[in-house]
């Protein structure tokens, strides 16, 4: 307490514990007002964005689209993949569009426009695809989804541009925009596949196209060096450096020799050969192949292994290769003569007088082989050549006729060259003559005359006297 004591200066105030209570609170500045005022903009902002959105609607079935823009996003999207995919080609402005159900309406179908692009082998004038749209409730919108893939792989013609629709507005590219029908793709290096390739043309081996061995025979038929194989989608080019081949063959029995099935492959010089599948290589079976080889390539073979024997075809030009078989590249190797001469010889033996007689001379067929004698185990001397086997009779008139012993036995060639036969058959009792001759033989006269000795000592001496068969086997 000071000096003063008490005391109260005057006019000021004295509390009490029992003074009235303060007025009603107020909030400090004009906040209340600012946070209505914000409540009512933002209202007016939803209201007015709503009608914003409906000014360009699209409409479903009488619903509102929601999002209409990324409804077509996702549209292009799917049209870029789809399009990739299958190698087409697409302008910059190729995108998806609404279609309206009728001019100057905001109803929409349940499928979307979009092109144009066009696809290998494809039309310009068909260059538009449609999409289908799957619609989903979205409170009382609907919200659609795109297919993946278009309902029709094939383009059709554009719509009415009347028709089509984004929002935001646009016309659509007219026609197939410039664009141009892609080339195939190209196939993978070495590439082959089992045909038949339509629209591949074939031309005729110029010359002998076949091999034969022990269990088969295949024979080229027909050659083509196609640019491309295929239509549309599956429509292939070959890989960069490289040129198809394009081949038909027939596979039928061989010499009757094995039953064992060849192996089959396509080959070119110094790279791994491709096998051919064996349900392809049956007897009676036409093939038709294609082989992607290198470009400029002359080795690329069709090659056969049958029974440890190894032979080849071109692929170029179907002929045999030169390690074949020649003689059994040919579909004609035998001719039936069925021929009889008579003849007068003389007949001695010892303790016997010499008697002149008359003899009958015959030749029934000839044919050339690889595989010859008893076994099939003679072989002429290279693979150029093949054996002339000749099935020729001799007998006195009037008995039973026996091999014609080779001593007999002369042939003539074109060229004027004579061949003398050997006999292939080791057993004295027995003849089998057969001359070596060139494996493309189509003419030859086989002569008989001379002079021969039995196992017994009998000798057979037709003297000067001269029978002769002329015979032919056509080419090929």
């Amino acid at each position: 307490m000071g000096e003063h004591g008490d005391q109260q200066l005057p006019g000021a105030a004295v509390p009490t514990t029992d003074a009235a209570p303060p007025g009603p609170r107020r909030p400090r500045g004009p906040w209340p007002t600012v946070t209505a005022l914000v409540l009512v903009l933002l209202v007016g902002a939803g209201t007015a964005l709503v009608l914003l959105q409906r000014e360009d609607p699209v409409l479903l079935g009488g619903r509102y689209v929601t999002d209409p823009a990324a409804v077509l996003a996702d549209a292009d999207r799917a049209l870029a993949g789809y399009v990739d995919g299958r190698n087409g080609v697409r302008a910059e402005d190729s995108r998806c569009w609404f279609e309206r159900t009728a001019p100057e309406v905001d109803d929409v179908r349940d499928a979307l426009l979009c092109g144009p692009v066009l696809f290998v082998d494809g039309d310009p004038a068909r260059t538009w695809l449609r999409f289908p749209v799957t619609a989903a409730p979205d409170g009382g919108d609907v919200r659609l989804s795109v297919a993946a893939l278009p309902a029709d792989a094939a383009p059709d013609r554009p719509a009415d541009p009347g028709l089509l629709r984004r929002p935001g507005g646009g016309r659509p590219p007219g026609d197939a925009a410039g664009l141009r029908v892609p080339p195939p793709l190209r196939a993978e290096p070495g590439h082959t596949a089992v045909g038949p390739f339509p629209g591949v043309t074939y031309r005729l081996p110029e010359g002998p196209s076949r091999l034969s061995g022990p269990a088969a025979a295949v024979t080229v038929t027909g050659l083509a060096a196609p640019e491309r194989v295929g239509t549309g989608d599956a429509a292939r080019r070959p890989a960069e450096g490289e040129q198809f081949l394009a081949v038909t063959y027939t596979v039928e029995d061989g010499e009757g020799r094995s039953t064992t099935p060849p192996a089959v492959s396509y080959q070119v010089a110094g790279a791994e050969p491709v096998p051919v599948p064996g349900w392809l290589i049956a007897p009676g079976t036409t093939v038709e192949a294609l082989v992607s080889v290198p470009a400029g390539d002359s080795s690329a073979a069709l090659v056969v292994v049958d029974d440890g024997v190894e032979q080849r075809l071109s692929l170029h030009t179907g002929d045999p290769g030169e390690e074949n078989l020649q003689v059994l590249a040919r579909v004609n190797r035998e001719v039936d003569l069925d021929a009889t001469q008579q003849l007068v010889g003389t007949v001695s033996a010892p303790g016997f007088v010499p008697a002149e007689l008359p003899f009958t001379v015959s030749v029934a067929r000839a044919t050339l082989q690889w595989s010859a004698g008893p076994d099939g185990t003679a072989r002429p001397r290279d693979v150029t050549r093949a054996f002339l086997v000749v099935e020729a009779r001799m007998s006195v008139t009037g008995s039973p006729p026996g091999g014609m012993p080779v001593e007999h036995l002369r042939l003539t060639l074109p060229d004027g060259s004579v061949v003398r036969p050997v006999d292939l058959d080791d057993d004295p009792a027995y003849s089998l003559p057969a001359f070596d001759v060139p494996a493309d033989l189509t003419q030859a006269v086989i002569g008989v005359g001379g002079a021969s000795t039995s196992p017994d000592g009998a000798v057979v001496d037709l003297g000067s006297a001269r029978a002769s068969f002329r015979l032919t086997v056509p080419a090929g």
